[in-house]
Order: structure tokens, then sequence, then C-alpha cells
């Protein structure tokens, strides 16, 4: 009887023991899968604030640009220049917010800011470079 006791209490005990490193291997697993999406996160997080920041800076020199330009050109096309500084102005504005939404988005809100942010670099690549065609075009006329 003591033997089978014994028995039974080791066994048990084995039980628990092996429950118990599951159950450390299950939390183990899930840590290493937060870090994982925690990783994913900053990285991702921080290829956009780069790409973001390059965008207005190209922004902020087109300005500067156009600031020179301006200067030299006679009324009619201060009033051209002074519109694509207002358009740029804005996109300048455009690429702030989405900076600024990065920076305040959790993991939770990740997937929405991202596809935002997304967007909103698309569009502003697209009407840069119909911007910078617009330029082109408008200072070639006036060097005609």
């Amino acid at each position: 009887m003591k033997l089978k006791t014994i028995a039974m209490a080791s066994f048990f005990a084995t039980g628990l023991m092996t429950m118990s490193c599951s159950e450390n291997n299950k939390v183990e697993d899930q840590n290493e899968e937060m870090v994982e999406v925690q990783s994913d996160f900053d990285r991702e997080r921080a290829e956009l604030r780069t790409e973001l920041q390059e965008l207005e800076l190209e922004i902020d020199k087109k300005l500067i640009d156009l600031e020179a330009k301006k200067e030299k050109a006679d009324a009619e096309m201060k009033a051209e220049i002074e519109e694509m500084e207002s358009e740029l102005k804005d996109e300048k504005t455009d690429v702030e917010k989405a900076l600024n939404d990065i920076e305040n988005a959790t993991e939770n809100t990740w997937a929405d800011i991202k596809t935002g942010v997304n967007n909103t670099t698309r569009d502003i690549e697209q009407e840069w470079q119909k911007f910078k065609m617009n330029v082109d075009e408008t200072f070639d006329k006036d060097n005609s």
C-alpha cells in the first residue's frame, strides 16, 4: 500500500512538473511572438518616418528654390510661384500630420495608421511629380 501511495505521488508530481514546463514553454513562445510583433512595429514605423522626413526635406528644398526664383521673377511669374508655394505648404502640412500620426501610433492602431500614411504618401508623391513638371514648364516658358 505504501508503495502504491509513493508511486501515485510520484506520478502526480511528474504530471505537475510536466504541466508546469508546458505552461512555461507557452509563456516563452508568447513572449517571443510579442517581441517579434513589437520589433516589426518599430521597424515599419521607423521606415515610414524616414520616408516622410525625406519627402518633407524635398519639399523644404523646393520651397527655398522657389523663393530664390521669386526674387528674380516678374509680377506674373511671382503670382505663379506663390501659388506653387501654397500647394507645397499644403503638402508639407499633410506630411507633418502623417509624421504626427506615426509618432502617436500604437500596436493596436498601427494597421490603420500605416494604411492611411501609405495612402497619404502615395498621393503626395503623385502630386509632387505633377508639381515638378509644372514648375519645369513654368520656368521653361519664362526662359523662352
